[in-house]
């Protein structure tokens, strides 16, 4: 049995790796992306040490609280307690909460911890799934209690599924007169980030109705690391902590498809694709391009949506200075956002954007080497039936060429044949025994001859030479029609 296209680069790599292993030894790794480590220098603003980290961010340090429903013992009362204390009475600076809707929580816990929020905390989970339910940034300020707040709601990442168990054959529903398949259900799936910002007291809000759980294992890791050394935290660096954990997961989609592409070039390099001639073979190449080009689509959509949240966070960051200065209680340093880690935060968001761009250069470069591949594919599935037909016609003149000769076979026997007809006919024609053997005689048997023989020739020879000179004239008058017609076929 033939290995898939997908086996086959698997078992290509281990040889790969396995042959070139004393070459590699000598080659000095790149550092792997640490999400963590990374979020932490997001956080900080530097890679130090935490002893180092908690004497330096002593003064005026963030307190960030991450609340996870799964995880957390007491969360629907923390969530209580916590809504009557703003940092000046020793609340949150930050507060997280992370909630999943496959995390194991029933229907009528969800509906009261939706409610405690909007007691507690003032916040209407309906508002948030209702703006969450489309692929749109918003972004507002609104007035609640004599407080400004900044509101903003995104989606942080998008699933797109179907329904294989309900769709049926091509050949039941999916016809040319049928407008839209009713046997295919899909199924969208999104990630939304909730985000309020107090003017007023300096308090900020994340919440993720449904946190995947990269994001969750990141926010509480985060969360039980600056408990330890809280650093100063602006409002809007857990954007940048989970922007740049989403940019990183495309990258390591867009390695994936790099390295499928590498080995479909590493096969034509090697000049294997064109030696094959097993169509099938072909068509699961074809398949595997044609897959790697859908995923690359849908790629390039979701870094272009990335890249559009960066810019609407730069622009709601302005947003954010601005209503920070205007409305901050005079003598208060909670809601005092410093200017060195604003700017931090604005160079994290365009590093981030400049990432995302480099990341759709290369899903563009991916695209053009995915059709290129792919037009190769199609031209070798060309040639290779180019090929074929051109044996079949070599075939096909063979067997012309025989026929052919027996025909001139044929024709032999025929031309001989009607030599010999004519004589043939009189002789049957009169039934005559010119040459007999006379065996009445008292000596030996002996032949007689009739003296009618001359008979026999008198007929022949002219009834042949009548028979050659009709054929004679039936080929003149044949071979001037068609020159005739060969002349008219040609004359303009």
């Amino acid at each position: 049995m033939e290995q898939s296209s997908e086996d086959e680069l698997e078992s290509k790599q281990q040889r790969k790796v396995q042959k070139h292993v004393q070459v590699q030894e000598n080659v000095p790794q790149e550092p792997k992306y640490d999400a963590l480590q990374y979020a932490l220098f997001l956080c900080y603003g530097h890679c130090t040490s935490t002893k180092a980290d908690h004497k330096r961010n002593n003064k005026r340090s963030t307190r960030l609280l991450v609340l996870d429903e799964a995880v957390t013992p007491d969360f629907e009362h923390l969530i209580q307690t916590l809504s009557s204390k703003s940092p000046a009475d020793g609340g949150a600076h930050i507060r997280v909460v992370l909630m999943n809707l496959d995390a194991g929580i029933f229907l009528e816990d969800r509906n009261r911890t939706y409610a405690l929020f909007e007691k507690y905390w003032a916040i209407d989970m309906q508002d948030i799934s209702l703006l969450s339910s489309q692929l749109v940034y918003h972004s507002q300020t609104i007035n609640n209690g004599g407080q400004t707040y900044l509101e903003i709601c995104y989606n942080v990442s998008e699933y797109l599924s179907y329904d294989e168990d309900n769709i049926l054959s091509p050949e039941s529903s999916l016809t040319l007169n049928v407008s839209k398949p009713g046997d295919m259900r899909l199924y969208h799936e999104y990630e939304p980030l909730y985000f309020r910002y107090n003017t007023t007291t300096g308090q900020t809000t994340y919440v993720l109705p449904n946190a995947t759980l990269e994001h969750r294992n990141l926010l509480n890791s985060i969360g039980l690391t600056l408990s330890k050394s809280p650093p100063k935290m602006h409002p809007f660096t857990l954007h940048t902590v989970i922007l740049s954990q989403t940019i990183s997961a495309r990258s390591k989609e867009i390695d994936d498809l790099y390295r499928r592409l590498l080995w479909i070039e590493h096969q034509i390099y090697q000049g294997s694709i064109f030696q094959d001639t097993n169509s099938e073979r072909f068509t699961r190449y074809i398949q595997l391009s044609h897959k790697l080009s859908r995923n690359l689509i849908t790629l390039e959509h979701r870094t272009q949506r990335d890249r559009s949240h960066i810019d609407r966070l730069l622009r709601d960051l302005d947003r954010l200075w601005k209503l920070a200065n205007k409305h901050r209680p005079k003598k208060s340093d909670d809601s005092y956002i410093d200017i060195s880690i604003h700017e931090r935060v604005r160079d994290s968001l365009l590093c981030l954007k400049d990432s995302a761009l480099d990341r759709e250069r290369q899903i563009i470069n991916l695209q053009r080497k995915t059709q290129i591949f792919v037009a190769l594919l199609y031209n070798l599935i060309t040639g290779h039936d180019s090929a074929i037909n051109l044996r079949i016609a070599s075939e096909t003149a063979n067997v012309s060429h025989e026929a052919k000769k027996d025909s001139t076979s044929m024709k032999i026997i025929a031309s001989v044949t009607m030599f010999y007809l004519p004589a043939t006919f009189v002789c049957s024609l009169f039934g005559t025994n010119f040459v007999a053997l006379d065996t009445n005689g008292p000596s030996d048997p002996n032949f007689v001859v009739s003296k009618f023989w001359w008979v026999y020739l008198a007929f022949a020879i002219p009834l042949t030479g009548f028979t050659v000179f009709c054929f004679w004239l039936w080929r003149r008058w044949r071979g001037g029609h068609l020159l005739r017609a060969e002349r008219e076929k040609y004359t303009v």
